[in-house]
């Protein structure tokens, strides 16, 4: 129960962490997004794009998909607390930006989010925060679409042709998340 629960909050936390960066334009909301993840890590909630680059084993990796949902559901109560804020036109824009992209579209810059996620991640686990809280700036400016993040701006600007983006994001985003941690899978 208590793994449900801090998917949830995950996923609520980065909710919020959008609604700061729509509230706050590119560069500040792409500072104020770091409170999502930085909250998570030191939380110890689980996060899909936190841990897609981690897992160990078998099961660990089918662990990842029920928190990816559990996120998902966090993120869009995170969303909702932002729906008389008057943002949905900058979401609309964002999702009219990845709907334009589709699955494969999405893919690739999903790779550089995952990509800069687990490296973020990694360090933070050591107690340096430094790479967390310019990579996730630079993920947001960069324009790199994150799975769970792009929940709230679907949520915020529900259109046809989601599915297709969301799950190129999440094929990329894992992708990603595992270049940055190739090491574990090569033998010594």
């Amino acid at each position: 129960m208590r793994k449900i629960i801090n998917s949830i909050l995950s996923g609520f936390a980065i909710g919020i962490a959008a609604l700061c960066f729509l509230k706050g334009g590119l560069y500040i909301g792409a500072a104020l997004f770091s409170f999502g993840l930085s909250g998570i890590i030191y939380s110890r909630w689980p996060l899909f794009t936190g841990l897609a680059g981690f897992f160990g084993d078998r099961r660990d990796f089918v662990s990842l998909w029920p928190i990816l949902i559990l996120n998902v559901v966090g993120t869009f109560c995170g969303a909702m607390l932002g729906i008389d804020m008057n943002l949905q036109e900058a979401a609309c824009a964002m999702v009219d930006v990845r709907v334009g992209r589709g699955f494969a579209g999405s893919l690739l810059p999903a790779i550089g989010c995952g990509f800069i996620m687990s490296v973020s991640v990694r360090f933070a686990r050591e107690g340096k925060w430094i790479p967390l809280l310019l990579g996730i700036p630079t993920f947001v400016i960069c324009g790199f679409p994150h799975c769970i993040a792009d929940i709230a701006y679907y949520s915020l600007s529900p259109r046809d042709g989601i599915v297709p983006a969301w799950l190129g994001t999440v094929l990329g985003n894992f992708i990603g998340c595992n270049i940055a941690t190739y090491e574990r899978f090569i033998k010594a």
